[in-house]
């Protein structure tokens, strides 16, 4: 495992980015709307091709200002979304970081075994770079959020997913 983790970690980047709070209003010119206040955001992508496009979840950089990318080596770039689905809570961010940056390989699900070792790389609680392990518990499940927000077909485990891990916190 500890080869995996130091294979991966370069690969592994936090997110942080800004939107306005939520408001209870139903105008959006009201005073009260213009003097929300801005929260700060955090999550985790891993990139994927070493030009700089990087796969996040989509709820890490919806409707947020701002996106800025911070990679394992102390530097930072802005971002931007090129792609996004929301169904599957997926987002493509990119970075023009002017140099190739290190990219991992992605692997496939389609073996994957109840009962197999997993390994979380993160930015939980926003510490960079924490690690978690567990197992596969099940495959294939469906969860249910809201009328709005279904997941399906995913791959459940017992590894701590704590905030920053993914979406983070607003």
């Amino acid at each position: 495992m500890v080869e995996a983790v130091q294979k991966v970690q370069p690969c592994v980047v936090s997110i942080s980015s800004e939107k306005k709070a939520s408001s209870s209003s139903r105008w959006p010119f009201t005073a009260e709307e213009n003097q929300r206040p801005r929260v700060s955001g955090m999550g985790t992508g891993v990139i994927v091709d070493g030009h700089g496009y990087i796969l996040t979840n989509h709820h890490v950089v919806d409707k947020v200002q701002g996106i800025e990318v911070h990679l394992a080596d102390g530097t930072s770039y802005p971002g931007h979304v090129v792609q996004h689905d929301e169904a599957m809570d997926l987002a493509m961010v990119k970075i023009d970081a002017n140099r190739v940056l290190p990219a991992i390989t992605l692997g496939s699900s389609a073996d994957l075994l109840v009962g197999e070792d997993v390994i979380t790389i993160g930015n939980a609680f926003g510490y960079e770079n924490t690690v978690s392990v567990g197992i596969v518990s099940a495959l294939n499940r469906n969860v249910t959020l809201s009328d709005e927000q279904v997941y399906r077909n995913l791959i459940q485990t017992d590894a701590c997913i704590n905030p920053g891990n993914s979406g983070g916190r607003w």
